[in-house]
């Protein structure tokens, strides 16, 4: 059946995907020889100090503003999620009751199959040949299971709408590291990215 076929690729991809490596970039620093390279490299850090405490403010700021969004949208999204509760638990029925005449179908499929194949054996056909002719007059009866993947939608709050708002208008990536690796560089240090193994390392 094409969802036993979905529910197989699936568990199958997930083995595959559960046992690949999981790796994340790392950096080796080495620094200038020179005295002044050094001194360089101070001015380096400063630069990285100031524009992570900035980068932090912004994105307090942003959070803070996200929060006065959230309370504005709440209302409306409190007001509208009975409905949208509704719509999903008459689709969740409509699934029981498919999932329900499938399952009854199918029962009546098996117990047909189990006496059909007895009565062709016994007429002296070989068992295969009656296998396959009972699947070719009858298996265009039986439809694909039914299949429901819509999650339930969740009540708002004041947090999850804030967080929602949150992620999609806040960065909390400056770029300041990425900054600060050039900063170093032109100062003559050595700056090389790697590969580091966390998980399923082989």
């Amino acid at each position: 059946m094409l969802y036993l076929r979905i529910i197989l690729i699936l568990v199958i991809g997930s083995l595959f995907s559960a046992c690949s490596p999981v790796y994340k970039i790392a950096h080796d620093y080495t620094p200038p020889k020179s005295q002044k390279g050094l001194v360089c490299l101070k001015s380096c850090e400063s630069r990285l100090g100031q524009c992570n405490q900035q980068c932090q403010n912004k994105y307090s700021q942003c959070s803070a503003k996200a929060e006065q969004q959230a309370k504005k949208n709440l209302p409306a999204l409190l007001q509208a999620y009975p409905e949208k509760l509704e719509v999903w638990l008459i689709a969740r029925d409509a699934y029981l009751r498919d999932l329900d005449w499938y399952e009854f179908q199918l029962d009546v499929y098996e117990s047909r199959r189990y006496r059909y194949i007895d009565r062709c054996i016994d007429s002296g056909k070989k068992k295969h040949a009656c296998h396959r002719t009972f699947h070719r007059l009858h298996r265009p009866l039986i439809h694909d299971r039914p299949y429901f993947d819509i999650p339930r939608p969740k009540k708002p709050t004041l947090a999850s709408e804030t967080a929602r708002i949150r992620k999609i208008s806040c960065n909390e990536d400056c770029g300041c590291e990425s900054k600060y690796r050039l900063c170093y560089s032109s100062c003559g240090g050595i700056v090389k990215t790697k590969k580091i193994c966390i998980k399923n390392c082989p």
